[in-house]
């Protein structure tokens, strides 16, 4: 039942924020050149997979969370997609292929060693990792 949704809704999201998805596609590339950002990330049975998400930073910017990235690595046209959620959107890709749900734990790099053990410790891999979570 939960799959299903996640197909109805993400396609119905894909559909309808089509116009959006490419005013920003086009956008990105006088921004960055390369507005699509590809990354492996964790996914359910720590299977890996490639997360797509609309780059908010400089090519070439360390793969590392978010949070522990420089600032000034951000883009002007990043700072606005990252305010507004809209950087997320190609994500609906992931979860229209099955990799990912609309709601569930945020999935977490590889390189997050802590992160994956404690995750472990408490099952978390026994879902799809999500859009976004629970909180």
């Amino acid at each position: 039942m939960l799959r299903t949704l996640d197909i109805l809704f993400s396609a119905l999201g894909l559909l309808v924020g089509f116009p959006i998805l490419a005013v920003i596609t086009v956008i990105g590339f006088f921004d960055t050149g390369s507005p699509i950002f590809r990354q492996e990330r964790v996914g359910r049975n720590k299977k890996p997979f490639v997360l797509v998400k609309f780059r908010t930073m400089k090519v070439g910017t360390a793969s590392v969370a978010s949070h522990l990235a420089s600032s000034s690595a951000i883009t002007p046209l990043g700072n606005f997609l990252r305010r507004t959620k809209i950087d997320e959107l190609p994500q609906l890709w992931n979860v229209l292929k099955g990799e990912m749900s609309l709601v569930g734990p945020r999935p977490n790099l590889f390189n997050q060693e802590e992160l994956i053990a404690e995750r472990d410790k408490l099952g978390v891999y026994a879902v799809r990792p999500g859009i976004t979570g629970l909180a």
